[in-house]
This record gives C-alpha cells, sequence and structure tokens, in this order.
C-alpha cells in the first residue's frame, strides 16, 4: 500500500549526523553542504552530487541512501530517463544498497528514522527498501527491528512498524500473521490497537479466531480479561476487512443482544454487503428499543 505524493518540502530531520562533513568523497561532500545551505534548487543540486559520488565511489553506503532520500521524480522533466531513476522503486534500491553497504547503521536509520519523514515518496523508498531487504537480505533481523519498533513507547514507532508489516504481511502472511497474533499478548496497549489495525490490513483468515476472542473478551467475568473497548471495535472492524468466514462470526455478535460491540458489527456487516448479513440485518430493523440503530443495504 503506497502513501501517495504530495509536493515535497525539505525534511532535514533525518539522522542528521549524515549531513556532517568530513567525508574523503568530494562529491558527497559538496551535496551535503547543499543540503545544510539556503540556495535555492538545493535539494536538486545535491542530488546530482550524490550521483557523482556513486559514480566516483560506488560502494558508498551514505551516498546512495542520501540519494534514494532527496532524489525526486519533479526534478525531471516527463519521460526523461533521470525522472525513472528518481522513481519510488529507483530510490528504495539506493537506500537498500546503503543498506547493504552498512547492514546494522542503515536497518536501524531505514526502520526508526527514515520512516518518520512526512513525505509519502520518502516513506514509501523506504518501505521498498525494507521489502528487499525482507526478500534478498536479513529477514530475522528486520523482523526483530519491526518487533522492536511496534512495542516502542514511542507512537510513531508503532505506527510505522504496523505499516510495514501489514505491507508485509500482504504478500507473506504465513510468516507475519503469527508474529503479529503472538503480539496480542503484550502488555502494551498501544501495540496491541496497532497488532489489530495490521491484522485488519492484512486480511488473512487465519487471524479470524483470534480476532474473535479479542471481541468475546468484553463478556469475560473478571475486568482483567476484558479487552480494551477501542481494541475490541478494531477487532470488530478487522474481521470486517477480512470478510469470508469472519462474516459469520460478526453475525453472531449482531445476533447477541448483549454485545457492545453490536453497533461496530452491524456496520462492518454493512460495508461488506454480503447476503449471509441480510436476514440478520432485517431482524435488528425490526427489534423494539430506545436505541435507533440506521441500516443500509
Amino acid at each position: 500500500m503506497k502513501r501517495y505524493f504530495k509536493l515535497p518540502i525539505v525534511a532535514i530531520g533525518i539522522a542528521a549526523f549524515l549531513i556532517s562533513c568530513g567525508s574523503q568523497n568530494p562529491y558527497l561532500s559538496k551535496g551535503k553542504e547543499l543540503i545544510k545551505s539556503d540556495k535555492r534548487r538545493k535539494e536538486e543540486r545535491a542530488a546530482q552530487q550524490f550521483k557523482l559520488a556513486i559514480q566516483h565511489e560506488q560502494d558508498n553506503a551514505e551516498a546512495h541512501y542520501l540519494l534514494g532520500y532527496y532524489d525526486s521524480e519533479l526534478f525531471y522533466a516527463d519521460a526523461t530517463p533521470d525522472k525513472m531513476s528518481a522513481s519510488i522503486e529507483e530510490r528504495g534500491k539506493h537506500m537498500f544498497q546503503a543498506y547493504q553497504n552498512d547492514k546494522r547503521k542503515y536497518l536501524e536509520i531505514l526502520v526508526f528514522e527514515t520512516l518518520r519523514n512526512r513525505e509519502p515518496d520518502v516513506q514509501n523508498a523506504a518501505l521498498d527498501a525494507l521489502k528487499r531487504i525482507y526478500q534478498q537480505a536479513d529477514r530475522k533481523k528486520l523482523l526483530n527491528a519491526l518487533k522492536k519498533a511496534i512495542k516502542s513507547k514511542d507512537n510513531r514507532d508503532r505506527h510505522d512498524a504496523q505499516w510495514v508489516l501489514a505491507s508485509l504481511g500482504r504478500d507473506h502472511p504465513e510468516e507475519i500473521v503469527p508474529i503479529l497474533i503472538d503480539l496480542l499478548d503484550h502488555k502494551r496497549r498501544e501495540t496491541r490497537l496497532n497488532v489489530i489495525k495490521a491484522l485488519g490490513a492484512i486480511g488473512d483468515k487465519s487471524a479470524i479466531p483470534l480476532l474473535v476472542e479479542v471481541v468475546n473478551s468484553g463478556a469475560a467475568k473478571w475486568q482483567r480479561d476484558r479487552e480494551d473497548p477501542e481494541i475490541r471495535g478494531l477487532a470488530v472492524e478487522a474481521l470486517g476487512k477480512i470478510g469470508g468466514t469472519a462474516v459469520e462470526q460478526l453475525v453472531e455478535i449482531v445476533e447477541n443482544k448483549g454485545s457492545s460491540m453490536r453497533v461496530d458489527a452491524i456496520q462492518a456487516l454493512e460495508q461488506l454487503g454480503d447476503e449471509r448479513a441480510v436476514k440478520p440485518l432485517l431482524e435488528v430493523l425490526s427489534e423494539q428499543g430506545n436505541r435507533e440503530v440506521v441500516v443500509n443495504f
């Protein structure tokens, strides 16, 4: 899932230490000086310097990373080779190359720094690089970094990890979904919340039993065994996104008049438009009670 493009603004909050001087590569040094300056079109001019730096020194991790970070299709005329070289995919390749040349440093930067950028193109380039790490490099270390991030006290770390795990999970549910399910017992509420979001975004049926369990925890005898209402609501929403066999579980929630998640389940069934939901929704409409429920077919 891509985050779509908007006009770039300079976001120099990336690992600021990368822009320090002292490199032996003159083109890299010039590019970093441009980024720190107040000159016109400095990002565009810096990107050209980073390209020269790579020609001068092909294995320079920092030059690859900064080119992936700062290059933009807006710098070039339509249908030119340079414009194509600034695509999300090509920028992701440069970030991946930076990782290849300095794995420990750039895995941390990609997961905990680059994803924080406000520009969708930078975020998507980082996602592209992380997918390449998953597919071509050290999958275990990447997943450990993402698990660390989704368990973090920092809200942005959790959010970014959820986004990346969901994207990986759509292509590799057999590995990512079990990791997320294991995290449903994590002590931090916000971690569990992001796990549910990721499971819903992935949409894999193997998550249905655990999501139902989360929803039904609201009826537990002891307060400590009841999941947070917001998380239970997100679990219902996730079931709606999964659809298919999850419709039966949603219908059961709707038929349980004592369920606090009943309205959420109704809304999820409405969005699915599954014919199996017609009868229970009609029965809701015929109920007598003080609460007004609007059902749209």
